[in-house]
């Protein structure tokens, strides 16, 4: 049982941590002024805030939430799909300006 909770507080380290990556890339993009981008990263913010809820909830509630976070992330997505499906919009969004960003400073060229 000890064993459980060591993992299950490993787990949501780890997913703290991810939920904190995210967040600072989600701060790391312009404000380009383009109302999309705008409303894409309110709702990535938006999740971001639940799933830190939901963790916070869990980790008070201690053994009686002895699920995996990978279960809980998965029922809170089936439960919220529309803002799962922006969160990994907005990762991949992310991901994609952090490299293209990152490959364009490598090639010399000027970012647009």
């Amino acid at each position: 049982m000890s064993e459980e909770i060591d993992n299950e507080a490993t787990h949501a380290a780890e997913l703290r941590r991810a939920v904190a990556r995210v967040q600072t890339l989600l701060e790391s993009l312009p404000d380009a002024g383009d109302e999309n981008l705008a409303a894409l990263r309110e709702r990535v913010a938006t999740g971001i805030a639940s799933v830190r809820a939901r963790l916070e909830s869990i980790e008070a509630g201690g053994s009686r939430a002895l699920e995996t976070p990978t279960a809980v992330l998965e029922r809170w997505s089936r439960a919220n799909p529309w803002a799962a499906l922006a969160i990994g919009a907005g990762v991949g969004l992310l991901v994609g300006l952090a490299l293209g960003g990152r490959r364009s400073r490598e090639h010399g060229a000027d970012p647009p």
